[in-house]
């Protein structure tokens, strides 16, 4: 039987918070249980998000790997289980997308663990790829005013204050080689931390940009400061990419919503100049290395970085036109380089490329799938235009970041990332359904009676 969400629940009671607090005796049993439990989850949710980003180090603490892994799985499930437990409570709360956008992508990724070379090792990142679908739909069910937007949004920046703090005990480590230190924080790489630098650096803009976000000027105000603070610590991870995509995004807020930041370009030789590190990374990647074959590498003839993801994305493409339509097998790359690619060892290696490791080990089919998964998140993104034109801008640069990401890394291992990311996205997209919801005519008794069945629609149609 489905259930009408906890946010009915009060709206109920009237838009006044006080008469919804003087009209809680009068629940029934089931609606009272329904807002507890709805009110535990989103505290679980809360505190997950406060304190994912900061916990690697603690996990570590734990010991083995294996100890860290059960941690790691725990948390793993219990973000699936909310979700679960949320769609199966209010289904009629969200939007069929959220099910159906995702839906082609992870069942063919839960398909491609049957035929995969270590079965246990495929389901493992099955699930994680479930539980980004999970942080992605939960926004949705916690849902209750556009307000949420705000404190979701400020929820993933406040997530950032202790690895923001830890990263200068991390500088103050790699003081003495700063030519080989790459800031990582709490986080387990250096490439992770960096995309999640990023994504602080566009809710950043984004709370200075959106005409819905609401905060006081003093939040305001510290936000605006947090920037130069996140752009030193970015470059310090050393991550080109993401060097690239914060640059990008920087760029399209600085020429479209507030042109003043355009003089942020002037510190980057600053920058540069105080740490020879980075330009070393960057002349790095500027400087070809040409052979004829890899029997020409050695100590002295070395591949960049990129030449080297190039020569390992060559050497994959006849692999993938071996089984084009289902791949080999998730989790199948790593275990299949040592056979086609010469330059690494038995231990092999990740694609550094979600779409052509995702070719690989799921096909085209896979490939398609998601590819039309991130088309379709950018076109629910883009409804909310008119309602938030400069606002909805800077989150398509944070999903167009990632689109790019995608291309040069192993963006689907970044768990901890990949959580705040799609919580984010799904705030976005569920202020979006909410607010179309609101603005569509209802008339007729039949609209009115269903209006009042279901979840988010009962809320709107108490405000109108």
């Amino acid at each position: 039987m489905n259930h009408a969400p906890p946010s009915s629940v009060v709206e109920r009671a009237g838009k006044s918070s006080r008469f919804a607090v003087r009209a809680w005796p009068t629940l029934s049993v089931r609606e009272a249980n329904n807002e507890a439990i709805w009110r535990l989850l989103r505290v679980v949710v809360y505190g997950i998000l406060l304190t994912r980003a900061s916990s690697d180090p603690l996990f570590n603490l734990l010991g083995a790997d294996a100890g860290a892994m059960g941690v790691g799985a725990i948390l793993n499930a219990l973000a699936i289980s909310i979700a679960f437990v949320l769609l199966a409570r209010w289904p009629l709360t969200a939007p069929f997308s959220v099910v159906g956008i995702w839906a082609p992508f992870l069942l063919i990724a839960f398909a491609s663990t049957l035929y995969a070379p270590d079965f246990v090792a495929a389901m493992r990142l099955a699930l994680v790829l479930l539980s980004y679908w999970s942080f992605f739909i939960i926004p949705f069910f916690l849902w209750r005013s556009q307000s949420d937007v705000s404190r979701f949004v400020m929820l993933v920046l406040g997530s950032s204050v202790i690895p923001s703090l830890y990263a200068l005990v991390d500088i103050a480590r790699g003081l003495p080689d700063m030519t080989e230190f790459r800031l990582q924080s709490t986080f387990s790489h250096p490439n992770i931390y960096a995309f999640y630098l990023v994504l602080l650096l566009g809710l950043a803009l984004y709370v200075r940009s959106s005409r819905i976000i609401r905060v006081t000027p003093r939040v305001r105000l510290l936000v605006t400061l947090y920037i130069p603070y996140l752009l030193v610590l970015l470059m310090l991870t050393k991550t080109r990419s993401a060097w690239m995509t914060g640059g990008l995004i920087f760029l399209v807020y600085a020429l479209r919503v507030d042109r003043k930041f355009l003089a942020g370009f002037l510190v980057i030789p600053v920058l540069v100049a105080g740490n020879p590190s980075v330009l070393d990374r960057l002349s790095d990647i500027a400087e070809p290395t040409e052979i004829d074959s890899f029997t020409q590498l050695n100590d002295s003839t070395r591949l960049n970085s990129y030449e080297w993801r190039q020569a390992l994305w060559e050497s994959a493409i006849p692999q993938i036109i071996e089984k084009p339509l289902l791949g080999h097998g998730l989790e199948s790359f790593k275990p299949s380089t040592p056979s086609f690619f010469p330059l690494i060892g038995p231990e092999g290696i990740d694609g550094h490329n979600f779409y052509l490791q995702t070719g690989f080990e799921m096909g085209l089919l896979g490939v398609f799938a998601w590819v039309w998964l991130l088309g379709s998140v950018a076109r629910q993104i883009l409804k909310g235009r008119r309602h938030d034109p400069p606002g909805v801008l800077i989150i398509l640069c944070i999903l167009a970041g990632y689109v790019l990401e995608c291309y040069s890394d192993n963006m689907h291992f970044y768990l901890s990332f990949n959580w705040y990311f799609w919580f984010v996205i799904g705030t976005i997209c569920a202020w979006v359904y909410n607010e179309e919801r609101a603005s569509r005519p209802q008339t007729g008794r039949r609209t009115r009676h269903r209006l009042r069945t279901s979840g988010p629609a009962c809320r709107f149609s108490s405000r109108r």
